[in-house]
């Protein structure tokens, strides 16, 4: 019996209009949306949750311990992308992550040029 090759792989299929559309009005809505949680940010809150950072470490003012929050959210961010397509993939906490990355990255620039 023959052995059966696969098929040659599909050609890649172009975006429709539609989805198209939809993520041209879809980023401005994920932009205002991170940007209203942003205003209201509580880094005592949000920084609790990781549980390698101690309380001297968030509260401290130092590039050092700023670059350590970063590290910390930005594996966390790692973490939750993996997750996406999963059933314990979370939007919120995703949203969560990136308005901590976000206010924790203009937090370390305030730091270096303050």
């Amino acid at each position: 019996m023959p052995i059966a090759h696969p098929a040659p792989a599909a050609k890649p299929v172009a975006q429709s209009a539609a989805v198209r559309r939809l993520k041209a009005h879809a980023r401005p809505a994920v932009e205002a949306a991170l940007g209203a949680n942003l205003a209201g940010y509580d880094r005592l809150d949000a920084l609790a949750r990781f549980h390698r950072l101690s309380r001297d470490t968030i509260l401290s003012e130092t590039p050092e311990a700023a670059r350590a929050v970063l590290r910390e959210i930005e594996q966390a961010l790692r973490k939750e992308r993996a997750r996406r397509g999963h059933w314990t993939y979370d939007l919120n906490r995703h949203i969560a992550l990136l308005v901590a990355h976000r206010a924790e990255s203009a937090r370390l620039a305030g730091i270096r040029h303050g």
